[in-house]
């Protein structure tokens, strides 16, 4: 008796290709290190909703919020770079994964900067729905922020 050939389906494209995801993560990159409040408002989805792990602060719901949050975050550290570690790809989600160096004057994720330069991990998840960020999941590496700035 011949074995028969199994044919599984080929899998669906994401609805949002690589190109799409890289240039999404890329504007809000340069919109952390502009302090571009406008930018971050067009490349969210009205109905945004960020998490921030490892922090005892509530999601934040809704572009506004989202924006006012970022806004903050440039307020206190000045973006300098993001050294790429890796970008991984899910369906409608991209996983960047950054060595971030800032210079933080106020204060972020709790520690009080006073001026002083950080070097520290940074893994976002960006969740996307029709372009847009509809979710956005912030790991930053607290035990290296807290080692230099505490």
């Amino acid at each position: 008796m011949a074995a028969m050939a199994v044919q599984h389906p080929s899998p669906s494209p994401s609805p949002h290709g690589r190109e799409l995801l890289d240039r999404i993560v890329d504007a809000w990159q340069r919109a952390e290190h502009d302090a571009d409040d406008g930018e971050f408002l067009r490349l969210l989805a009205d109905d945004a909703v960020l998490l921030v792990v490892g922090l005892a602060q509530a999601d934040l719901h809704g572009r506004r919020a989202v924006a006012a949050w970022q806004r903050e975050q440039a307020a206190n550290a000045l973006h300098e770079r993001d050294v790429p570690v890796k970008r991984v790809y899910g369906w409608a989600s991209v996983l960047d994964d950054v060595a971030r160096e800032s210079r933080v004057t106020g204060r972020i994720y709790g520690y009080r900067g006073g001026g002083r330069r950080v070097r520290y991990r940074l893994r976002r998840l960006f969740e996307l729905r029709e372009g847009r960020v509809a979710r956005l999941t912030v790991w930053p590496d607290l035990d290296a922020l807290g080692e230099q700035l505490a």
